[in-house]
């Protein structure tokens, strides 16, 4: 069918718009510079002739100074401090030219009075950081024992080569067993509508959307009847929609991504398919009338959460390669379990590993690391043995060489 043409410029126009096409000086010192409260203050000359009387023309503004609500004062121009002086050229018919320098006047502070505005200084100071401190807090804030903590802040960047403009993307993290969340926190949403472009022949569209989420892991049991213990990590799903200016909206296609288990950023392409139907029928009204084939299940694209089999069947599903979507992630997991491993310096297997371990795993593992030491110590005696009864050969009198037990090596 090829990309749909735009219609209209403005088909859908918001009740309130919130960008500013050309916004004036006011409006950006208000949205995008820290407004500090401030005083001003203006040392002028009033450089008329003498034989009359002085008009706004003649005033001149020789320096400028101003004073913020943090108690810094800005001089403008600079003390000239030995440099050349200021020139002002008037604007009367005898263009006369005036120099003018600015020196700091003021009283140079003795000894005492600098050491004691120091300390006014110091006070000040720590009063603030202990202020601040108690905002915050002194210590951070940690998940509970043997829980990892798992943090995603991400970014939907873009979306491309989709069939249809003006896309919208609706995501959501599905999380499996043993996970949970925060039952305020919404692990769901719907992205802004976004034109598309063409780039190197591709229609973009850029999103730069942000999302959050935060997820608790924790195994608190552990099922002898099951053999897959090895945890499963949450998964990020798109759906891609598109809606025209007569309000028709088409799936465009789906996706998804398990999260790494890695912390750290990852810039990702999910590539997006859509379901189609067993005639052309469907096609014709995806076409003029809207609506196409949707998922009944969305996480339907990887494994449904719902599956309890062994074996997952797709056979005869038709489907059709659309567009992809690209996000960037920011990973960070923790948990305690990590200063356990840096103080202890044990090889108790992975965190996931840690984190749902019970007392008789715990026995088990503790077993193990005995036995690795006690192989370890077994292999040093061994080799020392062996060491010695070289130099004793060697040393050795009269041809009669001295026997010695062997011994056999460590069986793991």
């Amino acid at each position: 069918m090829g990309t749909r043409a735009r219609k209209s410029e403005n088909a859908i126009v918001p009740k309130i718009n919130i960008i500013e096409q050309q916004p004036t000086e006011e409006a950006m010192k208000h949205n995008h510079i820290i407004s500090t409260p401030e005083q001003t203050m203006y040392i002028m000359a009033d450089l008329s002739p003498k034989d009359r009387d002085g008009t706004e023309e003649d005033e001149y503004v020789l320096c400028t100074i101003k004073v913020d609500g943090n108690g810094v004062i800005n001089i403008k121009p600079d003390f000239n401090k030995g440099k050349k002086a200021y020139k002002i050229e008037t604007v009367s018919m005898g263009r006369e030219v005036f120099e003018y320098t600015i020196e700091h006047a003021s009283k140079e502070m003795n000894r005492l009075e600098y050491d004691r505005e120091r300390k006014m200084y110091r006070e000040l100071y720590s009063r603030h950081s202990e202020f601040l401190s108690a905002c915050v807090g002194y210590e951070f804030e940690m998940p509970p024992p043997d829980v990892l903590r798992f943090l995603v802040y991400g970014e939907i960047v873009s979306a491309k080569d989709f069939e249809y403009e003006d896309l919208y993307i609706h995501y959501f993290v599905d999380l499996p067993r043993n996970w949970t969340a925060d039952g305020s926190q919404q692990l769901a949403g719907v992205t802004h509508t976004c034109s598309t472009k063409v780039e190197d022949r591709d229609n973009v569209a850029y999103f730069s959307f942000p999302f959050s989420f935060e997820m608790f892991y924790k195994n608190d049991t552990i099922n002898e009847e099951r053999k897959d213990l090895l945890p499963r990590w949450p998964q990020f799903f798109v759906e891609v929609l598109s809606l025209d200016s007569w309000q028709r909206y088409r799936t465009e296609g789906y996706g998804y991504i398990t999260l790494p288990s890695i912390p750290g950023v990852y810039m990702e392409t999910l590539n997006c398919w859509r379901p189609v139907g067993s005639s052309v029928t469907s096609e014709l009204r995806r076409y003029f009338i809207g609506g196409s084939p949707e998922l009944a299940e969305p996480t339907f694209v990887a494994v449904p959460s719902t599956f309890e089999g062994s074996h997952l069947s797709k056979f005869g599903f038709r489907t059709e390669t659309t567009g992809s979507v690209q996000i960037k992630l920011n990973i960070l997991q923790q948990s305690q379990a990590f200063l356990e491993s840096a103080d202890t310096k044990k090889k108790m297997g992975s965190l996931l590993d840690r984190l749902g371990t019970t007392a008789a795993q715990m026995n088990i593992l503790n077993v193990l690391d005995a036995f690795q030491k006690a192989r370890q110590r077994m292999i040093s005696a061994r080799e020392s043995l062996v060491k010695d009864f070289k130099e004793l050969t060697l040393t050795g009198a009269g041809g009669e060489e001295p026997t010695v037990a062997a011994m056999d090596s460590p069986r793991s």
